[in-house]
This record gives structure tokens, C-alpha cells and sequence, in this order.
């Protein structure tokens, strides 16, 4: 049975060490009862594919990804109240992180002390604004999320900031129960994942990490970022590819059972559940800092423009809206590798080639969260949801069901941003706010989609606020931003700290070819000479 094939699964892993209990039933049948008797209040995980149940959080984080290649989601959903919404107003990051966080959690999984510790170290002095994200306003009323604030100047210091720190309070909690505590992360970047991965991963004791980025298509600043961090447990691989290819790579040494137990194989990209949890708090604090207080009780709505490429920052909004958090609308805003806007308008999910766009953290044609969405939206039917994957990763197209797709839109619109689009939105809004605000490429995309997702709606639709996500800073990107504002306005502008120091580091990398043995082997020799070291 299903619980029999999970129990096997994890037997053959370091994560979830095997043992029986009375009767003969598996731990996780067991553990499955007690859920049920004690109201099943502990939130439990599963795979998207039907291969796992009823894993622990920890399990969930410290595995990654399913052993049946699916991904692990919550098997339900916790909630928050109105009023709990409204009482949150206020509350620094780092405590309304803990609100949230901790509805995944029970005593079980980590003591409420625990929690408080580690999301204050998430989100300390190393954020460059004390609100950690905060919220302004461009001359038109749109509102932005900047989510670039943090230690590598990304959205993803967010999420990666307190995985960081999870990882390490996980694997100390390991060590004292006498289980091997020691993990090696790999994982695919476009761009940002890489350096933020590293910078919360450096120095960090049993955490190895292998770090693939495609060779030439990332911004100079986001491969600097990564490749001059010489912390001796830090590897970064430029691949020779896509990023999709770095990405099947991963996905391969995952499914590779002897080595994902010989190397205690972890995840770090957002195929980990612990970062999409981590992002839906920036979705309520954001809501909080554009109403009024009451608006929660209200039912007041606020939607949310999201520049999208594997689907992970928009997924976190859609789950904090399903928590309780009053979403008009979530906007899917891809840039010319479109195959997200495609699905939601055209019901065309078919794979085209990469193209290389001023966005680069976006240029991607599979999107590895989508899968998550598409086993909610078609009613959390795990054998549905692996025919449909199985189909799409063998054919190249996948084909949703009428139904499936009506579901899918109730939840979420779609825009295609153009890179010409992006430019004249860089340039126009830098005008426009006297020069006080610049956006980067992706977030350009976030704020040209929702004026282009806003004239084509009712005139009612004007009246809901809108937040667009800026993910990353303009500095990253600086070559695009240059050619935006022009020359003259370019010449003024000055690259923060650290980055400006970037260029002339000493830099650490392996060039390797497109090829999961190479990269096995590489990993391989790296942890063998490290050991013996």
C-alpha cells in the first residue's frame, strides 16, 4: 500500500531512519493515527505524485524533494482568522514571520522558543531596512513590494535568509538524537538562488553546497555574487546550458536513490517546501501595509503582480490566500519565455526554446513549482496530477482538462512583458518618480504586466489595490538600467556596497559540461577531498 512504499522510501534514506512499531503498522501509519487522534492539528506532507505521506516538516525540509520526483505539500492548509489578520498589524518581520511560520508547526516539529530564535537571526541587522520588505509607492498609486533589501540584494534572502538558519537548527537537533546530521545541498540558479543559497549557507557546519548556474546567462554582478564567496564548504558549477538544464540535473541526482543517500542529498531551490512558507509572509505583511487598519475585518482585497519563472514567489501568494489572506487576484507576469502566459490564456503548456532576455533570472521554460499548483487546482488527485507530469516530461507539452484549466483561472490572470516593454517601463517610472525609484528588469515586469492586466479589466478592478513584487535591485542588472535611463542618467547612478566591490575578487568555480555523471562525480571528489582534508 501507499504507506508501505513511503515507509521503504524513507528506509533507504539518512532522513527518516526505519523502525516498527506494535502490531507491525510502519511509523508513518502510526504517526498518521496520532495525527487523527489528536485532531489532526500536526500539518503532515505529502508528494504531488502519490509516492509519500504523511512525512514530519522536518522530514519534509531536510528531503526536498519526493522520492517519487514530486513535490511535498502540505496535506492541509492552515488558516488565520480575520481578526488574526488585523492583530498582526505592526509586528516587526521577524514576529510576523513567526505567526505565520508557526501554523505549520506543532512542539512536535519545534518549540515556539525555537521558532522566535530562528526567524529574529533571519531577519536582523544583515536587512538593510528595518521593515525587512518594505512597501512604497509610485506616482501612479501602484504600490511596490521591494523584496531586494536583504544580503544579496534578491528576493530570495527572504526565504533563503531563514533556511539558512533551518537547516542548521535541524541538523544540531539530529546530532542530539544520535541520527547523521550532515547534508549536502545542490541546486539550479537562474541567478539569484545561487548567491542567496551561499550567503545563507556559508560557514554553516554539515551543510556542503554545489551550486549550478548556466554558464553565460546570468548578469555579471548575479555570477560575481556567487563565484567570489571562497568559504570552504561552497561549490559553484557553471554549467555548460540552460538554466532548465540545471535544473533537470538536480532533478536527476534526486532520483539517483544510492547517491541521494551516500551524499544525504538536500534541496535548497524552491522545489523545498520551507521557502515557499517562508515567502507567503512577505504576501500578509505587504496586504498590512497598504490598508487601513479594520480592512481585514472589512473583507478589503488587494491583488499582487508577481514576475514569474518557476512559479515559487507566485505559489507562496496563492498559499497565504488560501491561510486567509484576502487576494483579489494573483497576476502571472512572464517575460518572452512565456510558457506560464501561454498556459493561462491558451491552455498551451508546451516547451519552446530558451530565449535570452533582459530578465535572466526568469528565462525559463519549465517552471518546477507549477506542478504544486496544478495538484491543488485539480482537487489534490496525486494519480491525475503524475499522468499529467509524466506525459509533459516525455512529450514536451502538457495538456490540462477543461476543468482542470477552469481552476486554474479562477485563481490566476496572466501578461507578457516584452524586453522593449521593460526598458520603456524602467525608463518612464524613473521619470515619472523624479528619479527616486528604479526598477530592475524583473520588477519592471511586475509593474508593466499589472498596468497591462489593469486596462484590460473593469473599471472596478482600478479601485482594488495593487502591489507589485520588486525582486530584485536595480544593481544587478545594471548594463539593462543603463540602457534604460540613457546614458547621461546611467552616469550618476552608483552601485551599493558590496557589489560595487565585486569585480577583481578572487573567484572559485568549476566549468563543467551538461552531463548528471560529470556533475555526480564532480560532487563526489569534492566531498571525498573535503573529507580527507
Amino acid at each position: 500500500d501507499i504507506y508501505a512504499s513511503s515507509m521503504q522510501s524513507l528506509a533507504r534514506t539518512a532522513l527518516a531512519p526505519t523502525r516498527r512499531v506494535g502490531g507491525g503498522a510502519s511509523l508513518l501509519q502510526a504517526r498518521g493515527l496520532a495525527a487523527a487522534a489528536a485532531g489532526a492539528q500536526r500539518v503532515l506532507y505529502r508528494s504531488t505524485r502519490g509516492g509519500q505521506s504523511n512525512l514530519t516538516f522536518s522530514e519534509a525540509v531536510l528531503q526536498g524533494l519526493g522520492t517519487d520526483r514530486g513535490l511535498l505539500v502540505p496535506q492541509r492548509i492552515p488558516t488565520f482568522t480575520p481578526e488574526e489578520l488585523e492583530s498582526w498589524r505592526g509586528l516587526p518581520f521577524d514576529k510576523l514571520a513567526n505567526k505565520v511560520i508557526s501554523k505549520y508547526l506543532t512542539d512536535e516539529d519545534m518549540s515556539a522558543a525555537d521558532l522566535a530564535q530562528i526567524t529574529a537571526a533571519s531577519y536582523g541587522d544583515q536587512w538593510r531596512s528595518s521593515a525587512v520588505t518594505p512597501v512604497t509607492t509610485l506616482p501612479d498609486g501602484m504600490h511596490v513590494l521591494e523584496l531586494h533589501h536583504g544580503p544579496t540584494f534578491a528576493f530570495k534572502d527572504v526565504a533563503l535568509q531563514f533556511l539558512g538558519n533551518l537547516f542548521e537548527f535541524l541538523l544540531r537537533k539530529r546530532n542530539a538524537e544520535g541520527l547523521p546530521h550532515n547534508i549536502t545541498v545542490v541546486g539550479a540558479t537562474s541567478g539569484d538562488t545561487g548567491s542567496s543559497a551561499i550567503y545563507g549557507l556559508r560557514g554553516k557546519r554539515g551543510i556542503e553546497v554545489f551550486m549550478m548556474y548556466p554558464e553565460g546567462r546570468t548578469s555579471p554582478t548575479q555570477e560575481l555574487q556567487m563565484i567570489t564567496v571562497l568559504d570552504e564548504n561552497i561549490h559553484n558549477i557553471a554549467l555548460k546550458g540552460t538554466f532548465d538544464d540545471c535544473q533537470a540535473v538536480v532533478k536527476a541526482l534526486f532520483a539517483d536513490g544510492p547517491f541521494r543517500r551516500r551524499v544525504s542529498l538536500a534541496a535548497v531551490n524552491s522545489i523545498n517546501w520551507a521557502r515557499i512558507l517562508a515567502q507567503t509572509v512577505y504576501y500578509i505583511h505587504a496586504y498590512l501595509a497598504v490598508t487601513e487598519p479594520g480592512a481585514a475585518l472589512a473583507g478589503t482585497q488587494v491583488s499582487f503582480s508577481v514576475p514569474t519563472g518557476n512559479f515559487g514567489d507566485v505559489l507562496a501568494g496563492w498559499y497565504a490566500k488560501q491561510m486567509g489572506l484576502p487576494v483579489r487576484q494573483l497576476l502571472v507576469a512572464t517575460n518572452e519565455n512565456d510558457i506560464l502566459h501561454r498556459f493561462f490564456q491558451a491552455g498551451d503548456y508546451s516547451q519552446k526554446g530558451v530565449k535570452e532576455t533582459l530578465s535572466p533570472s526568469m528565462d525559463i521554460q519549465i517552471s518546477s513549482n507549477f506542478e504544486r499548483f496544478l495538484f491543488h487546482a485539480g482537487g489534490d488527485d496525486a494519480m491525475a496530477l503524475k499522468g499529467l507530469m509524466k506525459r509533459f516530461e516525455e512529450g514536451g507539452a502538457l495538456e490540462p482538462p477543461a476543468a482542470l484549466l477552469s481552476a486554474c483561472r479562477q485563481d490566476m490572470d496572466s501578461e507578457r512583458v516584452a524586453d522593449e516593454e521593460v526598458l520603456a517601463t524602467i525608463a518612464q517610472v524613473h521619470i515619472a518618480s523624479g528619479g527616486t525609484h528604479l526598477l530592475d528588469p524583473h520588477s519592471a515586469i511586475a509593474v508593466a504586466g499589472a498596468r497591462a492586466y489593469l486596462r484590460r479589466s473593469p473599471p472596478s478592478e482600478a479601485s482594488v489595490p495593487m502591489v507589485a513584487l520588486a525582486c530584485a535591485h536595480w544593481a544587478k542588472f545594471a548594463s539593462a538600467v543603463g540602457r534604460a535611463v540613457g546614458e547621461e542618467a546611467a552616469s550618476g547612478l552608483v552601485l551599493p556596497e558590496p557589489l560595487a566591490s565585486l569585480e577583481g575578487k578572487p573567484t572559485r568555480v568549476a566549468p563543467l559540461p551538461n552531463d548528471v555523471d560529470a556533475i555526480r562525480s564532480f560532487i563526489d571528489e569534492t566531498l571525498a577531498a573535503r573529507k580527507a582534508g
